[in-house]
């Protein structure tokens, strides 16, 4: 009784005016104590059907709220002092282990752990805070230095781990202190906050993952960051600040503990989740969680000793999200290039005069007909292209590799919502 009264009194005195939170929380509502006795919870994660997923980071486990069940249980326990975590497509649960310095992924069933990342230039990583994944599977994460006196590394930044596991590329710099995350579900832009200075950035993401393009987007730091469906990013710094995708205030939200991180979940995401030093919290909300659109799958593959795609068209829908996975099956090198309408014995040409220098850029010129691509891969090796799917048209697929375009070409068609065919 005495902590609903206390509850009460902290919402009254302390909740936003309805003019300045009635587009974002439900109308009346307020914020729920979920569970609490913790130490300090962290890490906030959305499981495909709603359930949230967080951690006690001194206690070394990981909780799992239950939607359906209201209810509490113990997913991993003895984590390393797991910090952020991050649902993959395929249902592992992405850990930043800061006292082992690393990122893992969990089993779905959390009884096994696989390394993903741990060293950088061959030296371990300060101590990985927070962590997002990318429509392609490849994960951005923070390196603070938290409660360490040296430093492993010869910093304070932010990396990228390629798809697939693949290299371990830094992507960011330049911080006081880097430490939450999150990307927005076209996967264009990253948002980082530098908590050690009071500020958030936003870059651009790059096809190949890294960033560029780094601008200020407010005046506030943040342990935890999340979006919702118009591109809001929510802050956690002494409440849940909430900024619009210009980088306005928009409103705070406050709660009776600081809150330390935020998700939205439940099986329509309209619900925030708050883990808050001691506490778990959820608050009602008017506006759903980002959410990536399902995205569409297309695997071109090339066939051995023929100089040919094997798949020569396929078709989406304008606006769909597309993964397109390049294999490379023959023994030359090749790439895979979607052009506009009409324009691949343009491109194809364009990459034959650039002469000494075709090896250096990929066999890629500088032509704003190329819209998106691969590099050159070698036998037996992959690129993920991911895009959202242009206005209706036919649009060409091309590999640029001097005189490859003759036989390598295949069509992608754009039909408009509602009449694309499987592909």
């Amino acid at each position: 009784m005495e902590w609903a009264m206390g509850l009460l009194l902290t919402a009254a005195l302390a909740w936003p005016s309805a003019g300045s939170a009635s587009e974002l929380v439900a109308p009346g509502a307020k914020p729920v104590k979920l569970a609490g006795g913790f130490k300090f919870t962290e890490g906030p994660a959305v499981a495909a059907n709603g359930d949230v997923y967080f951690t006690d980071i001194p206690n070394n486990r990981i909780h799992k709220w239950s939607v359906s069940e209201k209810k509490l249980s113990t997913f991993a326990e003895e984590t390393n002092g797991a910090n952020g975590l991050y649902f993959a497509d395929d249902g592992s649960l992405y850990a930043c282990q800061g006292n082992a310095k690393r990122v893992v992924a969990y089993t779905p069933d959390g009884s096994d752990t696989s390394s993903l990342a741990k060293r950088y230039d061959g030296k371990k990583f300060n101590k990985p805070n927070d962590l997002w994944i990318d429509a392609k599977g490849g994960v951005y994460f923070s390196d603070p230095n938290y409660g360490n006196k040296e430093l492993s590394q010869d910093g304070m930044h932010v990396y990228y781990i390629q798809p697939g596991g693949g290299d371990v590329v830094r992507v960011a710099d330049g911080f006081k202190t880097p430490n939450g995350l999150i990307g927005t579900p076209d996967g264009s832009t990253l948002y980082i906050a530098d908590i050690g200075d009071g500020k958030i950035y936003r870059y651009a993401i790059q096809e190949d993952g890294t960033l560029k393009d780094r601008k200020l987007f407010c005046e506030s730091g943040s342990d935890g960051m999340t979006l919702d469906q118009h591109g809001n990013v929510y802050l956690t710094s002494g409440s849940v600040k909430v900024f619009n995708p210009k980088g306005e205030s928009i409103t705070d939200l406050n709660f009776p503990e600081r809150p330390a991180n935020v998700v939205f979940g439940g099986k329509d995401l309209k619900t925030l989740y708050v883990t808050a030093r001691t506490g778990f919290y959820s608050l009602d909300m008017a506006v759903s969680g980002a959410k990536r659109e399902e995205t569409i799958r297309i695997t071109i593959g090339t066939v051995q000793d023929k100089m040919i795609y094997d798949k020569k068209e396929f078709s989406v829908e304008t606006g769909q999200r597309v993964q397109l996975t390049f294999v490379n099956n023959d023994f030359p090198p090749h790439n895979l290039l979607i052009v506009k309408p009409g324009t691949a014995d343009e491109v194809a040409k364009e990459a034959i005069l650039l002469g000494n220098d075709g090896f250096k850029k990929q066999w890629r010129p500088d032509s704003p007909n190329i819209l998106w691509g691969s590099t050159m891969i070698d036998y037996e090796e992959k690129s993920i292209i991911v895009f959202t799917a242009p206005a209706p048209g036919d649009y060409p697929y091309v590999c640029t590799f001097p005189g490859h375009a003759l036989m390598m070409r295949g069509m992608m068609h754009v039909l408009p919502k509602g009449g694309a065919k499987k592909p």
